[in-house]
């Protein structure tokens, strides 16, 4: 007779090999588990960073997957193509100590590498160093340098080009990565890749109206300056330059009767920096190849170092050399022909990369000097130079119109034509280039400012091009006295801000998308929570359903009780089905969009869902809701915001 072992041994054999199973299965989930609570709270972390802290967050970020991975070095790097160079943003290993580094540029140590991941957009995955090839020796001695034997690098890209490098390293042979390591680390530096993006968005658009109001307080100032305080004011905005830019010395100057000579007036430098004297300068013997481009030839010239100077200027180089300048902006200005004025903005210290809408920046606002100098240099103030104020125009955008309200006459500047797209002689060609929609608006600031009240506007509307091309425009116009003989006039600028508004609504994008993903890292949290609301009604559901049948069966149901109880079970449906939909609008992405809603039963709602996390952590709390009461709002996002109050009530309860 065969005991109970014997008999059951293919069996038991069979159930060793599932419960094998079993923890193979188990330890996957945990592992995938592990990874998503990582991810999860990585982007949760940065998405509510503010710009300020961003850098120690992600290099946080950096240190938690390096730990996460069992890694003994974790690297990010920047990739800045125009150089050829990678730029380390980041390095950190076990334990949190920095690493080493002789120089940031990690290009320069790992060439082999950068063919690779930067240039090829491939992922590099180096079991051992000891396999790789003899032609990649001094990649090989870099990571030795680093006490590197094996190592992971996966390029980040945007729109088809290598923006980040993420790289991991061990001080052992054969970690153990699989692809399933790359995809997860692909992941995780595009989440990292995401918020410094962001981040950059957010400094060009800081800078962008940093710059804006720069310009602009530039013009008021000059123009409500008197003629003898237009240099003061000229330096003045120098040094905003500097402040801006990072520079150590903007000067301007205006040519002079000897050819190949230029004399400095205006300068303004950073401190402790010996200031260049204001005199009549030979620049066509001291810098001969730099004066033929930029007077000459009135050519822009930019450079960020002295090795992009080209060879045949080199009379040119020695002189910048000596002189200690190691990038260098000059902006030629013409009048009548012919250049009047340069514009130059030099580092001493450090190395600028102009940037093209750095240069058009600074270009607009020496044409704005050009055209206060001129206006000081002619008998009537009140008129600038037609050739400098064309130029100031055209570089910044901004146009100028007047109309005789008497005659229905209109003026436009060149600049104003070119936004309208042609010339507009009356007020109503000029009304026609407006949309239909958008001409009443306009007319009533018009009408306000001839009434007084305020007689200044600003509105911002669209322009139809007589292509049918649509631009959006900043339109400023006031009020001016006529003469005895004449009626009221309207004076106003009008500025092309197509451009800018195209950045503002990106940057709207990017808010709402970081809105939708702290709604999703709020909602992981609540995932227990809505688990344990959502059981009770099905619970609840179940047990009717069950009393019922086992009634209906036994011929004892009779039909009062069989309607109370399917009323049950309708109640604690819908009570289900409003959980999940409350989750559904939370995590729904989607444009705001406003309705009215009830306050006291939006409190309740979030108060249902938020319920369980309260008993978890011994909460009680008591509703003094009206009875009334409505308002117009985005319903998840009022969700949201309560929802953060309560989560934060509960972590500064457990502080």
């Amino acid at each position: 007779m065969l005991n109970g072992t014997d008999a059951g041994s293919p069996n038991n054999g069979g159930g060793s090999v599932g419960a094998e199973e079993q923890v193979r299965t188990n330890a996957a989930f945990a592992d995938n588990f592990s990874f998503l609570a990582l991810a999860s709270a990585l982007s949760s972390s940065l998405v509510r960073a503010q710009s300020a802290e961003l850098d120690e967050q992600v290099r946080n970020a950096l240190q938690r997957i390096v730990e996460f991975f069992d890694a003994d070095r974790g690297i990010l790097c920047v990739v800045a193509h125009a150089d050829r160079r990678v730029l380390i943003r980041d390095c950190v290993q076990r334990g949190g100590a920095d690493l080493p580094l002789s120089t940031p540029d990690a290009g320069a140590i790992f060439p082999w590498l950068f063919d690779e991941v930067v240039v090829g957009g491939r992922v590099v995955s180096i079991p051992s160093i000891d396999r790789l090839p003899p032609a990649v020796a001094l990649d090989r001695a870099g990571l030795c340098g680093w006490q590197v034997r094996s190592a992971q690098f996966v390029p980040i890209s945007h729109a088809g080009v290598v923006e980040f490098v993420l790289g991991l390293g061990c001080s052992c042979d054969d970690p153990g990565w699989t692809d399933e390591t790359i995809g997860r680390l692909c992941l995780l530096g595009e989440t990292l890749a995401g918020a410094l993006r962001h981040q950059v968005l957010e400094e060009k658009q800081v800078d962008s109206l940093r710059f804006e109001r720069v310009i602009a307080d530039a013009c008021a100032r000059f123009a409500g300056a008197w003629s003898d305080q237009i240099d003061e004011e000229i330096e003045r905005a120098l040094k905003e330059v500097l402040d801006f830019t990072g520079a150590d010395q903007a000067g301007f100057f205006a040519t002079v009767d000897t050819p190949g000579h230029l004399r400095l007036t205006h300068l303004n430098h950073a401190e402790g920096i010996v200031p260049a004297e204001k005199q009549v300068i030979p620049y066509g013997r001291a810098c001969p190849w730099l004066y033929d481009i930029v007077v000459n030839q009135r050519r822009l010239y930019c450079f960020h170092r002295w090795d992009e100077i080209p060879i045949e200027a080199e009379v040119d180089r020695r002189y910048l050399e000596m002189k200690g300048t190691r990038s260098g902006l000059y902006v030629p200005y013409v009048v009548g022909g012919v250049v009047r004025h340069v514009f130059a903005v030099i580092s001493n210290t450090g190395e600028i990369r102009w940037s093209p809408v750095l240069v058009e920046r600074i270009q607009a606002l020496g044409g704005v000097f050009v055209s206060a100098l001129a206006r000081k240099s002619v008998f009537d103030a009140l008129r600038r130079s037609e050739e400098g104020l064309r130029e100031a125009q055209r570089i910044a955008g901004l146009g100028s119109w007047e109309w005789d309200v008497q005659t229905d006459a209109v003026w436009t500047s060149p600049q104003t034509d070119l936004i309208l797209g042609s010339k507009a002689r009356s007020f109503k060609t000029f009304m026609e280039r407006v949309p239909e929609d958008e001409r009443a608006v306009l007319t009533q600031a018009l009408e306000a400012c001839l009434s007084g009240t305020p007689a200044r506007q600003r509105i911002q509307h669209r322009i139809l091009g007589a292509g049918g091309e649509e631009r959006i425009v900043e339109n400023h116009f006031e009020r001016v006295a006529g003469g005895p003989a004449s009626g009221p006039r309207v004076f106003g600028t009008l500025q092309d801000i197509t451009l800018r508004r195209r950045d503002e609504l990106e940057l709207e994008s990017l808010r709402a998308q970081r809105w939708h993903a702290d709604r999703v890292a709020q909602i992981a949290v609540m995932t227990s929570s809505l688990a344990h609301e959502l059981s009770q009604p099905l619970t609840a559901i179940l047990s009717n359903a069950q009393a019922g049948l086992r009634m209906l069966r036994a011929g004892a149901l009779p039909a009062e009780e069989g309607e109370a109880i399917l009323e049950d079970i309708v109640a604690d449906d819908k009570r289900a089905a409003q959980v999940i939909e409350s989750l559904r609008a939370m995590l729904r992405r989607r444009p705001t969009e406003r309705q009215r809603v009830e306050i006291a039963q939006l409190v309740r709602d979030v108060m249902g869902l938020m319920h369980s996390e309260l008993v978890m952590n011994d909460v009680r709390f008591e509703l003094d809701l009206l009875a009334e009461g409505c308002i117009e709002v985005d319903r998840a996002q009022i969700q949201q915001v309560l929802i953060n109050l309560i989560m934060n009530g509960i972590e500064a309860m457990h502080c």
